[in-house]
């Protein structure tokens, strides 16, 4: 993936650190990356129901920038002023299809087991990261772009997570740790993209101001 390009690679003004690697940043700093790497895995993605891929890849980021993260398997209701879109079978009838709204399932169901969805959770940070939530944007409403909620875990592990965002949507998330059919393609797509890995991380760090040679090419 080249997604710097057409965009100016600008080395001036940067926060440079004496020590050699990543771990040289403080972890406040590296989980500023890590929030930058979402979002450009989320403007990379496109809107793709891709959740597998692009949560995995963000995982490898995350490895790469020392950051300690969990992939979570959920169940997702969204209801906009478009109209409704569950993704997993956990959160059937949780939301009411709207009048001339239309209702989208996870497509590739058999990855899943109730869930239908991932993200990405930081427990130390306590943030929620979820690079492809907006594939349900066309059937919603929902806004494009990364979404980024702060959540403690023991919130996120014992109760349905809703959330009100831009443009009157609101989502719930209900998480499946019970479902694990999505573990054996997320494992495969970890392993096959660490390039692609290291070079959104790389690129996280210039964006924030740091060195991205803090993570060697």
């Amino acid at each position: 993936m080249s997604h710097s390009e057409g965009i100016p690679m600008a080395r001036a003004g940067r926060k440079r650190t004496k020590s050699t690697g990543v771990r040289a940043l403080n972890r406040e700093d590296r989980a500023t990356a890590l929030l930058r790497a979402a979002r450009i895995v989320a403007e990379f993605n496109d809107g793709k129901p891709q959740c597998i891929e692009r949560v995995a890849l963000l995982d490898r980021v995350a490895d790469l920038l020392h950051v300690r993260v969990e992939p979570v398997p959920v169940a997702v209701a969204v209801q906009g002023p478009v109209g409704s879109c569950l993704l997993g079978e956990a959160v059937n009838g949780v939301i009411p299809l709207i009048p001339g709204g239309t209702m989208k399932r996870s497509p590739s169901s058999d990855l899943w087991n109730g869930a239908g969805h991932l993200f990405l959770f930081t427990p130390q940070e306590g943030m929620l990261l979820d690079p492809t939530l907006d594939q349900v944007g066309p059937a919603t409403g929902y806004p494009r772009g990364c979404l980024i909620m702060l959540v403690t875990a023991d919130r996120l592990y014992s109760e349905d997570l809703t959330f009100e965002v831009a443009g009157s949507v609101t989502v719930l998330y209900r998480v499946v740790r019970a479902d694990t059919n999505w573990r054996t393609a997320y494992n495969g797509q970890c392993a096959r993209l660490g390039r692609q890995a290291r070079t959104v991380a790389r690129r996280a760090l210039e964006l924030e101001g740091f060195d991205e040679d803090l993570i060697p090419e």
